[in-house]
Protein backbone atom coordinates (compact mmCIF):
# COMPACT_ATOMS: atom_id res chain seq x y z
CA UNK A 1 0.00 0.00 0.00
CA UNK A 2 1.35 3.53 -0.86
CA UNK A 3 0.12 6.05 2.16
CA UNK A 4 -0.67 9.51 0.93
CA UNK A 5 -2.53 12.82 2.22
CA UNK A 6 -5.19 12.18 -0.15
CA UNK A 7 -6.24 8.45 0.81
CA UNK A 8 -9.65 8.00 2.44
CA UNK A 9 -10.99 5.54 4.26
CA UNK A 10 -14.42 3.94 4.46
CA UNK A 11 -14.25 4.24 8.65
CA UNK A 12 -12.89 6.90 10.85
CA UNK A 13 -9.17 7.41 10.79
CA UNK A 14 -7.22 9.80 13.35
CA UNK A 15 -5.35 11.97 10.63
CA UNK A 16 -4.60 16.19 10.78
CA UNK A 17 -5.74 16.14 6.90
CA UNK A 18 -9.43 13.90 7.54
CA UNK A 19 -11.14 15.41 10.48
CA UNK A 20 -12.35 12.31 11.08
CA UNK A 21 -11.87 12.94 15.35
CA UNK A 22 -13.42 16.13 16.67
CA UNK A 23 -10.30 16.08 18.51
CA UNK A 24 -6.63 14.41 19.35
CA UNK A 25 -3.39 14.21 17.24
CA UNK A 26 -0.78 11.53 16.26
CA UNK A 27 2.52 11.97 14.94
CA UNK A 28 5.66 10.72 14.99
CA UNK A 29 9.50 12.26 15.62
CA UNK A 30 12.49 10.48 13.48
CA UNK A 31 15.95 10.68 14.32
CA UNK A 32 18.12 9.12 11.71
CA UNK A 33 21.93 7.55 12.43
CA UNK A 34 23.87 6.65 9.87
CA UNK A 35 27.27 4.43 9.84
CA UNK A 36 29.15 5.82 6.76
CA UNK A 37 31.62 2.55 7.52
CA UNK A 38 28.85 0.29 7.00
CA UNK A 39 26.04 2.22 5.20
CA UNK A 40 23.37 0.67 8.17
CA UNK A 41 20.94 3.03 9.68
CA UNK A 42 19.15 3.96 13.48
CA UNK A 43 16.04 5.14 13.57
CA UNK A 44 15.59 6.69 17.19
CA UNK A 45 11.54 7.84 17.52
CA UNK A 46 9.15 9.39 19.51
CA UNK A 47 5.30 8.89 19.13
CA UNK A 48 3.03 11.71 20.05
CA UNK A 49 -0.59 10.33 20.24
CA UNK A 50 -3.25 12.54 22.02
CA UNK A 51 -6.63 10.78 20.92
CA UNK A 52 -7.51 9.46 24.48
CA UNK A 53 -9.29 6.15 23.15
CA UNK A 54 -6.43 5.15 20.62
CA UNK A 55 -3.88 5.65 22.62
CA UNK A 56 -5.56 3.56 25.12
CA UNK A 57 -6.17 0.71 22.55
CA UNK A 58 -2.04 0.80 22.02
CA UNK A 59 -1.56 1.03 25.70
CA UNK A 60 -3.39 -2.47 26.23
CA UNK A 61 -2.32 -4.30 22.71
CA UNK A 62 -5.48 -3.70 21.20
CA UNK A 63 -4.16 -1.41 18.72
CA UNK A 64 -0.08 -1.56 17.73
CA UNK A 65 2.05 1.70 16.19
CA UNK A 66 4.06 1.25 13.43
CA UNK A 67 5.49 3.37 10.30
CA UNK A 68 5.34 2.44 6.79
CA UNK A 69 8.79 2.72 5.44
CA UNK A 70 9.31 3.12 1.56
CA UNK A 71 12.30 3.88 -0.44
CA UNK A 72 11.75 4.08 -4.37
CA UNK A 73 15.51 3.33 -5.30
CA UNK A 74 15.86 0.29 -3.37
CA UNK A 75 12.07 -0.93 -4.19
CA UNK A 76 11.91 -1.08 0.09
CA UNK A 77 8.28 -1.54 0.80
CA UNK A 78 7.69 -2.61 4.64
CA UNK A 79 4.93 -1.90 7.79
CA UNK A 80 7.56 -1.66 10.77
CA UNK A 81 6.09 -2.22 13.87
CA UNK A 82 7.25 0.07 16.93
CA UNK A 83 7.31 0.09 20.09
CA UNK A 84 5.04 2.65 22.18
CA UNK A 85 5.85 5.57 23.12
CA UNK A 86 9.39 5.43 21.57
CA UNK A 87 12.52 3.96 20.86
CA UNK A 88 15.13 2.58 18.02
CA UNK A 89 15.36 -0.20 15.21
CA UNK A 90 17.83 -0.64 12.49
CA UNK A 91 17.90 -1.08 8.87
CA UNK A 92 20.87 -3.54 7.66
CA UNK A 93 22.78 -1.68 5.26
CA UNK A 94 22.22 -1.19 1.43
CA UNK A 95 18.52 -1.57 2.35
CA UNK A 96 17.94 2.11 2.55
CA UNK A 97 19.41 4.57 0.14
CA UNK A 98 18.87 8.40 -0.96
CA UNK A 99 15.56 9.19 -0.34
CA UNK A 100 13.00 7.53 2.13
CA UNK A 101 9.54 8.30 3.32
CA UNK A 102 8.36 6.91 6.96
CA UNK A 103 4.55 7.65 7.85
CA UNK A 104 3.18 6.42 10.97
CA UNK A 105 0.06 4.30 11.61
CA UNK A 106 -2.00 2.93 14.04
CA UNK A 107 -4.12 -0.30 13.47
CA UNK A 108 -5.94 -2.95 15.60
CA UNK A 109 -5.02 -5.81 17.02
CA UNK A 110 -8.58 -7.30 17.01
CA UNK A 111 -12.07 -6.40 15.95
CA UNK A 112 -14.05 -3.86 17.52
CA UNK A 113 -17.92 -3.58 18.17
CA UNK A 114 -19.72 -0.34 18.61
CA UNK A 115 -16.91 1.66 19.25
CA UNK A 116 -17.80 5.40 20.23
CA UNK A 117 -15.07 6.31 21.87
CA UNK A 118 -17.24 10.07 21.81
CA UNK A 119 -14.88 11.77 19.50
CA UNK A 120 -15.88 10.52 16.44
CA UNK A 121 -16.93 13.11 13.89
CA UNK A 122 -20.82 12.75 13.61
CA UNK A 123 -21.01 12.45 9.71
CA UNK A 124 -19.97 8.42 10.64
CA UNK A 125 -22.96 8.27 12.53
CA UNK A 126 -21.00 6.56 15.70
CA UNK A 127 -20.83 3.58 17.61
CA UNK A 128 -19.05 1.98 14.32
CA UNK A 129 -17.61 -1.60 14.35
CA UNK A 130 -14.10 -2.03 12.73
CA UNK A 131 -11.71 -5.26 11.90
CA UNK A 132 -8.68 -6.39 12.62
CA UNK A 133 -5.89 -4.89 10.92
CA UNK A 134 -7.72 -1.75 9.99
CA UNK A 135 -6.26 1.52 10.03
CA UNK A 136 -7.04 4.01 12.62
CA UNK A 137 -4.58 6.53 12.74
CA UNK A 138 -2.29 8.09 10.20
CA UNK A 139 0.63 10.51 10.84
CA UNK A 140 2.08 13.26 8.41
CA UNK A 141 4.97 12.11 5.87
CA UNK A 142 8.41 12.48 7.42
CA UNK A 143 11.51 12.32 5.05
CA UNK A 144 14.75 11.38 5.24
CA UNK A 145 17.91 11.51 3.55
CA UNK A 146 20.14 8.54 3.57
CA UNK A 147 23.92 8.31 2.02
CA UNK A 148 26.33 10.54 1.24
CA UNK A 149 24.75 12.24 -1.30
CA UNK A 150 23.56 15.26 1.06
CA UNK A 151 26.89 15.86 2.14
CA UNK A 152 28.08 17.16 -1.38
CA UNK A 153 28.61 21.12 -1.09
CA UNK A 154 25.73 22.61 -3.20
CA UNK A 155 28.28 24.16 -5.46
CA UNK A 156 29.80 20.95 -6.47
CA UNK A 157 26.02 19.91 -8.73
CA UNK A 158 26.61 23.12 -10.55
CA UNK A 159 28.91 24.47 -13.15
CA UNK A 160 29.57 27.86 -14.44
CA UNK A 161 29.75 28.02 -18.23
CA UNK A 162 30.12 30.16 -20.77
CA UNK A 163 27.44 31.12 -23.81
CA UNK A 164 27.45 33.93 -26.55
CA UNK A 165 23.33 33.75 -26.34
CA UNK A 166 23.49 35.35 -22.61
CA UNK A 167 23.38 38.77 -22.14
CA UNK A 168 26.31 40.29 -20.52
CA UNK A 169 25.54 40.54 -16.80
CA UNK A 170 22.65 38.34 -16.57
CA UNK A 171 22.69 34.69 -15.95
CA UNK A 172 20.71 31.67 -17.02
CA UNK A 173 20.06 28.21 -15.92
CA UNK A 174 20.12 24.99 -17.97
CA UNK A 175 18.88 21.72 -16.36
CA UNK A 176 18.87 19.30 -18.87
CA UNK A 177 22.39 18.04 -18.12
CA UNK A 178 24.55 16.51 -15.94
CA UNK A 179 25.42 19.29 -13.29
CA UNK A 180 23.35 22.49 -13.43
CA UNK A 181 24.61 25.00 -15.77
CA UNK A 182 24.74 28.41 -15.21
CA UNK A 183 25.24 30.02 -18.84
CA UNK A 184 26.72 33.62 -18.81
CA UNK A 185 28.50 35.69 -21.26
CA UNK A 186 32.12 35.83 -22.00
CA UNK A 187 32.96 38.54 -19.76
CA UNK A 188 30.79 38.12 -16.79
CA UNK A 189 32.06 34.30 -16.85
CA UNK A 190 35.74 35.99 -16.44
CA UNK A 191 34.04 38.07 -13.42
CA UNK A 192 32.80 35.28 -11.92
CA UNK A 193 35.48 32.80 -12.38
CA UNK A 194 37.66 35.58 -10.40
CA UNK A 195 35.13 36.47 -7.66
CA UNK A 196 35.26 32.92 -6.90
CA UNK A 197 39.12 32.54 -6.63
CA UNK A 198 39.32 35.44 -3.55
CA UNK A 199 37.87 34.34 -0.57
CA UNK A 200 36.31 37.89 -0.02
CA UNK A 201 34.65 37.09 -3.58
CA UNK A 202 32.30 34.13 -2.62
CA UNK A 203 29.86 35.77 -0.81
CA UNK A 204 29.49 38.34 -3.50
CA UNK A 205 29.28 34.69 -5.82
CA UNK A 206 26.79 33.05 -3.42
CA UNK A 207 23.89 36.06 -3.75
CA UNK A 208 24.37 37.12 -6.89
CA UNK A 209 25.12 33.94 -9.03
CA UNK A 210 23.90 30.89 -7.03
CA UNK A 211 21.32 31.80 -5.00
CA UNK A 212 18.82 33.08 -8.36
CA UNK A 213 20.40 29.72 -9.46
CA UNK A 214 19.19 27.35 -6.91
CA UNK A 215 15.96 29.35 -6.95
CA UNK A 216 15.75 28.59 -10.64
CA UNK A 217 16.11 24.75 -10.07
CA UNK A 218 13.00 24.86 -7.50
CA UNK A 219 10.76 26.30 -10.05
CA UNK A 220 11.66 23.77 -12.61
CA UNK A 221 10.88 21.21 -9.95
CA UNK A 222 7.77 22.58 -8.59
CA UNK A 223 5.64 21.04 -11.20
CA UNK A 224 6.94 17.42 -9.79
CA UNK A 225 9.93 15.70 -9.00
CA UNK A 226 10.19 13.10 -11.30
CA UNK A 227 10.84 15.62 -14.60
CA UNK A 228 14.79 15.34 -14.14
CA UNK A 229 15.40 12.38 -12.21
CA UNK A 230 17.67 10.94 -15.03
CA UNK A 231 20.16 13.81 -14.36
CA UNK A 232 23.02 13.13 -12.43
CA UNK A 233 22.40 16.46 -10.18
CA UNK A 234 19.00 15.08 -9.20
CA UNK A 235 19.12 12.73 -6.79
CA UNK A 236 22.19 15.28 -4.79
CA UNK A 237 19.82 18.23 -4.75
CA UNK A 238 16.88 16.53 -3.82
CA UNK A 239 19.19 14.85 -0.85
CA UNK A 240 20.24 18.58 -0.06
CA UNK A 241 16.37 19.29 0.24
CA UNK A 242 15.24 16.73 2.50
CA UNK A 243 18.08 16.82 4.67
CA UNK A 244 17.57 20.78 4.71
CA UNK A 245 13.71 19.78 5.15
CA UNK A 246 12.27 21.45 1.71
CA UNK A 247 9.72 20.12 -0.23
CA UNK A 248 10.38 21.55 -3.63
CA UNK A 249 6.94 20.66 -4.63
CA UNK A 250 5.21 22.42 -1.96
CA UNK A 251 3.74 25.80 -3.14
CA UNK A 252 6.04 27.32 -0.50
CA UNK A 253 8.15 30.61 -0.92
CA UNK A 254 10.99 29.56 -3.61
CA UNK A 255 13.06 32.47 -1.94
CA UNK A 256 13.16 31.03 1.46
CA UNK A 257 13.53 27.42 0.29
CA UNK A 258 16.87 28.53 -1.58
CA UNK A 259 18.29 30.50 1.47
CA UNK A 260 17.44 27.76 3.42
CA UNK A 261 19.26 25.49 1.07
CA UNK A 262 22.52 27.70 0.92
CA UNK A 263 22.61 28.77 4.46
CA UNK A 264 21.37 31.92 4.68
CA UNK A 265 23.79 33.26 2.25
CA UNK A 266 23.04 37.14 3.05
CA UNK A 267 24.42 36.45 6.17
CA UNK A 268 28.21 35.99 4.94
CA UNK A 269 27.92 39.54 3.12
CA UNK A 270 28.87 41.04 6.66
CA UNK A 271 32.65 39.43 5.80
CA UNK A 272 32.53 41.97 3.21
CA UNK A 273 32.38 44.88 5.13
CA UNK A 274 35.04 43.38 8.25
CA UNK A 275 37.76 42.94 5.78
CA UNK A 276 36.78 46.66 4.22
CA UNK A 277 37.19 47.94 7.88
Amino acid sequence: MRFSDDMRFPHPVLSPVTGDFTTGEFDAEFKAHENPSTGALILDYEIRLTEAAIRDLVITGRASVGCFVRCEDTYYTELRRLTWPGGRTDFSAGSLINRVSLRPVVWLENALDAWDPGTIHPEFAPPVSLEKGDIIAVGDEFIISVGQAKLAPIESIFELDRSPDVPEGRIQVELERDRITILVAPKTYETISLLREQTKGRPVVMNAVYLPAVMEVLDGLRGGLGQYDGWRWYQPFIAKCDAKGVDPTAETSILENAQMLLGSPASTLSDLVREGE
